[in-house]
């Protein structure tokens, strides 16, 4: 082993001799402050050595050793390609580049010799991968945790070097960490009587890029300890997408330790993620189950939330990723201090694609497929990100639905169809992945085998919302095979879909409407017309696209259209225009305040190129003069104001806007019923824990202010309010707090009852919420309070698990499940997709139990409260 030999302390002893003979030259100074003084082994020169260590670890993707690393620059070999790594900036990109594609560890090798660094700066030169690995064998770095890497110092410091009679000897500038770990670890095995005086100011600078400048030992060592906070989280290497990606690939051996004993684990459990979030548990178990999962991105980094695991008589929920790579997890548990679970990634299928490999490559394209029997030879199934399945036949985009996902399983990646509309006996249910490639996946149960293949021909240069764009842009001539006349129509597409005849010779009216349908890698335009133009009517699959022409087909029969923007058509655009209320509240000591332009539709919905402007009278409007300036928050007490729409021709229409007021409640939200909060009694004599703010949820986005207090008294004046109102403790078993309530310079107080309930639900089993669930149709009667959930009606279906629930503007097709993991059943509602009503979604408790109602608590806050109420007409 070769060690590099320092000179520095040669270089003082040689002074000290000198100093004997030579004591009328040294300069007698002021003894050096206690906070400029480097003692041997106190706290900052740790710190300091600390810092200027060399970080073995830095390159451990490399020689897999943190106890040393390779000396720079070295030339390696990875899969056949020379590179030469010359900085730590290339070493970094080669971890990221190496990271972000698949490379086998044994393709990576080193063109000997090299020289490998130790953390003390010890060299040694290696000849040989043998020789390489006996060293990466003999590794025991017990120093690692002592290593700080989130701060290193400004070059160049110095030091003043003194004698016991404190007259200074030597002044050694530090241009580098080797040489100042060298001179720290000399300083502490020197025997001679020597003081050594840090000079300020030093510099600090952090791995964020951040210096800061320090003027004593004290500031310096605060720095130093300060600076972990600056280095880059390891969680953020656990990105919330990949880790996601990771969890669903493959099953998962998985083992938990409590007490911090990680002599003593407990396991492997089994966890197998899906994309749809559930997750089975099986392993030390009698029997699996199913619960459900999700990642979390928080303050404290990225959470692992298990919905449901129960261990150790404990139901466990979230936990925080610790570190991760692609087949390996480590996780603590936020509740409980010492617990902990580590995840190992256990693929044992020969696949070449991973799981998040094949949802990409599904979703890429439409597919062929094939049973060999000839039954699907003109359809293909076109995979959507939200995990709708389509099957489409020929270029029609009307389609076969259904629903697919992706699982791992113990036997491989399972694809599930589901939900189909045609074909569910042929398709419907779990397929095994067999064979993957880019364009071709075999899928296979029982003796049935599907071979899939990708069809991308059908790509456009164009994307729908480009298409969309240039569209209404201006107007179009069309060309068609079912017209007897070469003679060309002009059409405009208007945004609000409708479709407008700009022919000179012909009256200008709507003669129908259109959208724009995306299938697969598909688009086609749905056409209705009518005067004369009926034939037109049906799809149109666009087969080439570029900024002023489209070409569309439907079966034999096609569509051309050019873009024609010197044809200008006013009364087109006119048309889309009119006169306007606008409605605002009785201001009884202000004068009413309009929004002109977000509340006048035809600027929002008016295709076309125009120039609007508002003003106060009817001659200023046509004269174009005096524009009312903000238009947005425009205060009078004007009847009406006037709307100027210019074309590009210069042409204009002036339309009336009429400015009206009405008296309103505005507490009307807040009056509509009697707030009351209940939360389960816990057993004890409390506190119980109330969430106030959900009381008036649905009303308090429209106030100005909101506060709670305990008293009326303080509500009156406005005083005393409570500080976290989301987790009010109370010890009383039935009480009243207060609301204060400001809108508009007015001011109302609301109360709100909060009481303690029993949540014994008695002879409710699951058998029997089962049993009276199917029996009717039921209503969300009270959700927190309000009744705005009342006009839905679930309908829940007994063996498929679908519940519908409907309204007379929507049908919305979600799941529904009851468990009873002890005396309280739950029951879950998940892809609830509408609004307001998507509240429901979640795992809630029931509290209370009749034939005709159920009280039903949130599981993850009790404070949210449902009421179903049965009908059985």
């Amino acid at each position: 082993m070769k060690t590099k030999i320092n000179y520095l302390f040669s270089v003082i002893l040689f002074a000290l001799l000198a100093f004997t003979s030579c004591q009328d030259e040294v300069n007698d100074i002021e003894n050096p402050d206690d906070q400029e003084t480097i003692v041997p082994n106190s706290s900052l020169a740790n710190l300091m050595s600390n810092v200027v260590t060399n970080n073995g670890a830095i390159d451990d993707f490399l020689d897999n050793s943190s106890c040393f690393s390779v000396e720079l620059p070295v030339t390696i070999v990875v899969s056949d390609i020379t590179i030469i790594i010359e900085t730590e900036a290339d070493l970094e990109d080669l971890e990221d580049l190496l990271d972000n594609v698949s490379v086998d560890e044994d393709a990576l090798d080193f063109i000997f010799p090299i020289t490998i660094v130790y953390n003390n700066y010890e060299e040694v030169v290696i000849a040989n991968t043998d020789q390489l690995q006996a060293f990466i064998d003999e590794c025991i770095n017990e120093d690692d945790d002592d290593i700080i890497e989130c701060a290193d110092f400004v070059y160049p410091v110095s030091f003043s070097v003194f004698n016991s009679d404190f007259n200074l000897v030597e002044t050694i500038v530090i241009e580098n960490d080797e040489t100042l770990y060298d001179f720290l670890d000399e300083l502490e095995d020197d025997e001679n009587a020597l003081i050594v005086s840090l000079n300020f100011p030093v510099s600090i600078i952090y791995a964020n890029g951040e210096i800061i400048e320090v003027n004593s030992n004290e500031e310096l060592s605060a720095a130093i300890e300060n600076a972990e906070q600056f280095c880059d989280n390891e969680n953020d290497e656990c990105l919330e997408d990949e880790l996601a990606f990771s969890l669903i690939e493959c099953p998962w051996d998985v083992y938990l330790y409590t007490n911090n004993d990680l002599e003593n684990l407990d396991g492997p459990l089994s966890f197998a993620f899906s994309d749809d979030g559930n997750v089975i548990v099986s392993g030390i178990f009698p029997d699996p189950y199913i619960t459900t999962w999700e990642l979390n991105t928080t303050d404290n980094g990225l959470v692992l939330h298990i919905e449901s695991l129960y261990y150790y008589e404990a139901q466990l929920g979230n936990w925080l990723v610790v570190e991760c790579d692609d087949d390996n997890i480590s996780l603590e548990y936020l509740s409980i201090e010492g617990t902990g679970m580590f995840l190992e990634q256990n693929c044992d299928d020969d696949l070449d694609c991973s799981i998040s490999d094949i949802s990409n490559i599904l979703q890429e394209c439409p597919w062929d497929f094939s049973d060999g029997t000839g039954n699907f030879q003109n359809h293909q199934l076109i995979f959507n990100d939200n995990g709708e399945l389509l099957i489409s036949e020929g270029i029609a985009t009307s389609a076969i639905g259904g629903n697919w996902s992706l699982e791992s399983s113990d036997n491989g990646i399972v694809l599930t169809f589901s939900e189909l509309t045609a074909f569910q006996n042929v398709l419907g249910g779990d397929w095994l992945i067999t064979e993957c490639d880019e364009d071709d996946i075999v899928i296979s149960r029982a003796n049935q085998t599907i071979v899939l293949e990708q069809d991308c021909i059908g790509d456009l240069d164009c994307s729908e919302d480009e298409i969309y764009i240039n569209l209404l842009e201006c107007a179009w001539e069309l060309q068609s095979n079912l017209f007897d006349s070469l003679v060309p129509f002009y059409l405009y597409f208007m945004q609000n879909g409708g479709v407008f005849n700009a022919n000179n010779d012909i009256p200008e009216s709507q003669i129908g409407t259109w959208e724009l349908i995306t299938v697969g890698s598909d688009i086609y335009m749905e056409l209705n017309l009518y005067q004369g133009f009926e034939n037109l009517s049906g799809q149109w699959q666009i087969v080439e696209c570029v900024d002023d022409m489209l070409y569309l087909v439907n079966d034999n029969n096609f569509i051309s259209l050019s873009q024609d923007c010197d044809l200008q058509n006013d009364e087109i655009l006119f048309n889309c225009f009119g006169d306007f209320e606008i409605v605002e509240c009785t201001q009884p000591n202000n004068i009413p305040i309009y929004n002109l332009s977000a509340n006048t539709i035809g600027l929002v919905d008016c295709s076309g190129s125009f120039l609007p402007s508002f003003h106060v009278t009817l001659a200023d409007a046509e004269s174009n003069v005096n524009p009312i300036a903000n238009t947005e928050a425009y205060a009078t007490l004007e009847s009406q104001v006037y709307l100027r729409i210019e074309a590009e021709s210069g042409n204009f229409e002036v339309y009336t806007i009429y400015l009206n007021t009405e008296d309103c409640n505005y507490f009307e939200c807040f009056e509509s019923f009697d707030a009351v909060i209940e939360v389960c009694d816990n057993g004890t004599d409390g506190p119980y824990e109330f969430n106030l703010p959900v009381a008036f949820s649905n009303c308090t986005p429209s106030a100005d202010n909101v506060t709670y207090y305990v008293t009326l008294s303080d509500a009156d004046i406005g005083v005393n309010a409570i500080a976290n109102p989301s987790s009010f403790n109370t010890v009383d078993i039935n009480s009243t707090v207060f609301v204060r309530v400001e809108i508009n310079n007015q001011t109302e107080i609301f109360p709100i009852q909060l009481n303690v309930i029993s949540c014994n639900i008695g002879s409710c089993t699951e058998g029997n919420i089962d049993g009276i669930l199917t029996e009717c149709i039921w209503n969300v009667t009270n959700y927190n309070g309000s009744d705005n959930l009342s006009d839905y009606n679930f309908h829940f279906e007994e063996s498929t698990g679908v519940v519908v629930i409907y309204n007379a503007s929507n049908t919305i097709d979600a799941n529904w499940s009851t468990s009873q993991p002890n005396d309280t059943v739950i029951i879950e509602f998940s892809n609830v997709a509408g609004p307001n009503i998507q509240a429901v979604n979640g795992s809630w408790y029931v509290v209370e139990c009749t034939a005709s109602q159920l009280v039903l608590h949130n599981i993850n806050d009790s404070s949210n409260e449902i009421v179903l109420d049965s009908t059985c007409e």
